[in-house]
């Protein structure tokens, strides 16, 4: 299914709010629409009014948290920068992002666990060759360079294995650190960093 962008006016956002807030507590089948309609504070005639279904809705919260993490890491980070560190300077900056906002950190991974992201991660492995950030933007992601570069600065592994390498290590820190279990100070987060581009470097 395509993704809708969110209409910009004040009851849409509120939706789409809604929507964030209960699927990050509740998951995507624990959250009806009458639910979400209920903590906008709209009637669930509005939301049909914007949203054919509660799946594109989902799609387009989606879409949303997807442009806003890309902008969120073009914004920091240094092209200038060798690859080894443009790479460490990607994984402190998702780290960092995925702690600092766990609704949508809890909603894009429900979202990539799901039928809904599962499939859009199968057509960039097995159709198209590429990687996705994880929880977010497959446009402009600085994560492709590695790939074109395996062989010869990057180990020579299949695109899932990198991506598992490279992406799964911080997912389960930032976990980690949202479920109180670690204090992730700047020196520990530098030398995590560090750990994720010798895990695929050659």
């Amino acid at each position: 299914m395509s993704e809708q962008p969110i209409e910009e006016t004040e009851k849409c956002r509120a939706i789409a709010r809604a929507a964030l807030e209960l699927i990050a507590e509740q998951g995507f089948h624990g959250t009806p629409i009458s639910q979400i309609a209920k903590r906008a504070g709209v009637g669930v005639g509005s939301i049909y009014r914007y949203f054919a279904d509660k799946d594109e809705l989902i799609h387009a919260i989606h879409a949303r948290l997807d442009e806003k993490l890309h902008h969120f890491i073009i914004e920091h980070i240094d092209p200038q920068l060798s690859q080894r560190e443009r790479f460490i300077q990607l994984v402190k900056v998702l780290t960092r992002y995925l702690i600092e906002n766990p609704l949508e950190f809890r909603f894009l991974e429900q979202y990539y666990n799901s039928p809904y992201g599962i499939e859009k991660m199968r057509e960039k492995f097995l159709e198209e060759g590429e990687a996705v950030c994880p929880c977010g933007s497959d446009h402009g992601n600085p994560f492709k360079d590695l790939l074109a570069s395996r062989g010869e600065t990057i180990k020579d592994l299949p695109a899932t294995v990198i991506h598992s390498l490279a992406f799964g290590p911080l997912i389960a820190l930032a976990r980690d650190v949202q479920n109180g279990l670690l204090e992730l100070d700047d020196r520990l987060q530098q030398q995590f960093a560090e750990c994720c581009w010798d895990a695929i470097k050659i």
